[in-house]
């Protein structure tokens, strides 16, 4: 195996031209410096092409092969396994964007598990598939929030656990990228919410329990109490109604401490005179 300089042309056209006794290719759209066997780069080499992209590292056979570090014209580049000419193996890529992936690749693509660390200072780390975040992986936020579950075409979609950065923590299902469907939300202080969410809010029917002991059953829109429901106070005291905008609006049955009960209208939680 013997180490040459010579030009590279565009993929797929070579002209053989005699150097020190073998057939060396020459190409036009480069150079490249490095070892060569049977006229073709394999071994250790370095190819730098006029368009501003290189590649230095293993050839086989005329074809990036094994390790080696990539810098496209775009400005990313690459440094891992190569194989015929791909991504292949495990690497470590850089975005322009100032994005890094480190982890798997298969057939030139991010595939298999890895960690993606965002410029803006999230860090995904978990399962790639096709280029993009899919399946089971935990994304750390740079505001101190986490997030671990499913993903889906890189949106939290199914289920998963919200751990905020304030002590809050919501378990349920996700729905691209928001809260959907049935799940928990425990607060710092105490609170707990269990039922339905849409579109990140408390919608739906569902539970709230106060730290204090009271308690709220029934519906809610936009994390308000909304609709009908009953809530219970620690000391026994009930109403059962309806409710709009967590105040008590309309026609609803109290039930004193002392097991009275009282059919009362309310308008904006006073009772109506």
């Amino acid at each position: 195996m013997k180490k040459f300089v010579y030009s590279l042309l565009l993929v797929g056209s070579v002209i053989s031209t005699a150097f020190a006794g073998e057939d060396v290719p020459k190409y036009t759209n480069g150079k490249y410096e490095g070892e060569l066997k049977d006229g073709a780069r394999h071994g250790k080499g370095r190819a730098i092409y006029y368009d501003g992209s290189m590649y230095d590292g293993q050839w086989a056979n005329d074809l990036r092969q094994g390790v080696g570090k990539a810098i496209f014209k775009d400005g990313s580049s690459y440094y891992g396994d190569w194989v015929a000419d791909k991504r292949q193996g495990r690497g470590n890529y850089e975005f322009p964007n100032g994005d890094k992936y480190i982890g798997q690749f298969d057939n030139d693509v991010m595939q298999g598990w890895g960690t993606y660390q965002y410029a803006n200072g999230n860090r995904y780390v978990g399962e790639m598939i096709a280029g993009v975040i899919n399946g089971k992986g935990i994304i750390y936020y740079s505001s101190g929030d986490r997030y671990e579950g499913t993903f889906v075409n890189g949106q939290k979609s199914g289920k998963g656990i919200y751990a905020y950065k304030n002590g809050n923590t919501y378990e349920g299902y996700f729905m691209a990228d928001k809260k959907a469907g049935f799940g928990k939300m425990t607060f710092a202080n105490g609170d707990v919410y269990m039922g339905e969410f849409k579109d990140n809010s408390r919608t739906g029917k569902g539970v709230f329990t106060f730290t204090n002991s009271d308690k709220y059953e029934g519906e809610f829109v936009n994390g308000m109490m909304h609709g009908f429901g009953s809530f219970s106070w620690a000391d026994g005291e009930k109403y059962t109604g309806n409710w709009a905008n967590n105040v008590r609006q309309g026609q609803g049955k109290l039930t004193t401490t002392a097991g009275e009960e009282k059919i009362l209208v309310y308008a904006n939680g006073k009772i109506a005179e």
